[in-house]
């Protein structure tokens, strides 16, 4: 019942937090609920650390609630709850700075609903769960971007909504047609009746994959349908900026894992040649997505759009490992998703402290700004250097778990587009790095004698941020258990 307990949790603090009129002991809840969700999180994560997977059914086939967690699951429930903690703790020094204070306690309700819902799409096996899961998670994470109701923000919000309803239509019309042919919504349902009946039914099997696809491409930002992804994260509040690029759009992409592994099933796969070149083109077009978002986020001079456009690479990434259709790739794809959730986070709250602190977005202009606010700052360089994949960093980590797995699979081709989209990272990383800490301010230049006004927060407010990045460290030098964690998941889906 944990995996039901967690998603209570999250959705009963979110509709007592509407009705709580005090910011106060709205942050407070919020704060807390995430907390006694996450002791949870680490409860499930070892109660399936052997293999165990927790069944829970209410109702009968195919309209049901069918909730099967693995350690895939576990791990993935995880990330969005562990995540979205340290968030929540960052936003409450943070929050105020972007939305009016009559919306904060409606800001807390739609933050703890969308994690609910993310939760649902991972724990959920049976498909009429998981779309009402999707179709919620859509709707809500519209919410935290037009929260700040500023003209920007409702047309990044309606681009999102729009482009959003026409990927959750695309994974319907998947779902239908292997409802039709299987007579079935669970995955595990759905996989019986395939492998039994598959030859003759062929095409109807590739259209549904080719549905689904198209629908999590869609959803997920993968390029080139990608164009809500940088108005939304760049307008949306910090905090949501975070929770939108670190762990919305993870959801879909472990969807399609599961529809991959556990609804058409592995052997399907590997022998189907149209199935195989739908994950050939994905694992491409995941190439270009990684030098695509690294070439525009090098063109960006507004610092929160330049790490969306960071964002759409890093997708890239992630399903490039999707698209090898091998174990490591799967492997690299699993681990990324944790190394970019912990970083990004990092980032957006950092960019999130510039500009509150600064009133500036514009990177051209934050020259000396590592003079001014030098723990910040750090943390940037912390983050940038995870994002790049400079060893002593979880992203080198995942980096280095892609290179395996491309020489593993003899795709060696893919390794100069690894190299050269790290380089794009740091083309557009470090510079950011070196004016702050090594270029003269305006101020300074015009008199070498002045000191800058020192524009840091505090350290409290700081703290969640500097657990993240603590985390981007520990998480590159600690990662054996992860990596038998993710490895052990993989062998009970293959």
């Amino acid at each position: 019942m944990l995996p039901i307990a967690i998603l209570m949790v999250l959705t009963v603090v979110a509709v007592a937090l509407c009705f709580i009129k005090d910011n106060t002991v709205v942050k407070r809840v919020a704060l807390g609920g995430h907390i006694v969700a996450l002791v949870l999180c680490v409860l499930m994560l070892i109660v399936t650390a052997d293999g165990t997977s927790i069944r829970v059914i209410f109702g009968a086939e195919p309209w049901n609630f069918y909730v099967l967690a693995g350690q895939l699951d576990a791990y993935m429930v995880t990330i969005f709850v562990g995540v979205s903690t340290l968030i929540i703790w960052a936003s409450l020094s943070m929050i105020d700075h972007d939305i009016p204070s009559g919306r904060v306690r409606f800001y807390y309700a739609l933050m703890c609903g969308l994690i609910a819902s993310l939760c649902g799409i991972v724990i959920f096996e049976n498909f009429f769960s998981i779309f009402l899961m999707v179709e919620v998670s859509s709707f809500v994470a519209v919410g935290i971007i037009i929260i700040k109701n500023k003209k920007e923000n409702m047309r990044a919000g309606l681009k999102y909504l729009t482009l959003s309803i026409f990927g959750s239509s695309f994974i319907l019309m998947g779902i239908i047609i292997l409802y039709f042919l299987t007579n079935s919504l669970s995955m595990t349902g759905i996989v019986e009746v395939i492998s039994q009946n598959y030859i003759g039914n062929e095409s109807t099997v590739q259209n549904a994959f080719i549905f689904i696809t198209i629908g999590a491409a869609l959803k997920s930002a993968l390029f080139p349908l990608h164009i809500w992804l940088p108005d939304a994260h760049s307008t949306a509040p910090s905090p949501s900026s975070a929770v939108l690029s670190s762990l919305v759009i993870k959801s879909y992409m472990f969807l399609y894992v599961k529809v991959i592994y556990k609804a058409i099933g592995v052997d399907i796969l590997a022998n189907d040649p149209i199935l195989s070149m739908v994950l050939f083109w994905v694992m491409l077009i995941g190439g270009g997505a990684m030098m695509y978002g690294s070439i525009m986020a090098i063109l960006q001079t507004d610092i929160k759009r330049m790490i969306a456009y960071s964002s759409v690479a890093q997708i890239g990434y992630i399903f490039l490992g999707i698209g090898m259709g091998t174990r490591l790739g799967l492997f690299a794809a699993m681990f990324h998703i944790l190394a970019h959730a912990v970083t990004k986070a990092v980032l957006f709250l950092v960019a999130g402290s510039i500009i509150e602190q600064t009133g500036n977005r514009d990177i051209r202009k934050m020259s000396g700004l590592g003079r001014q606010m030098p723990i910040t700052m750090s943390l940037f360089t912390i983050g940038s250097l995870s994002m790049i994949g400079i060893p002593l960093f979880v992203g080198f980590n995942s980096k280095w778990f892609f290179a395996t797995s491309m020489i593993e699979s003899q795709q060696i081709w893919l390794l100069a587009v690894l190299l050269l989209s790290s380089l794009l990272n740091g083309c557009y990383y470090l510079p950011i790095v070196v004016r702050g800490f090594f270029s003269k301010s305006e101020e300074e230049s015009e008199d070498s004698s002045v000191k800058l006004k020192s524009l840091e927060r505090s350290v409290r407010g700081l703290m969640p941020v500097m657990v993240l990045a603590g985390l981007v460290v520990i998480l590159a030098l600690l990662s054996s258990p992860i990596i038998h964690y993710i490895q052990a998941g993989i062998d009970r889906i293959w």
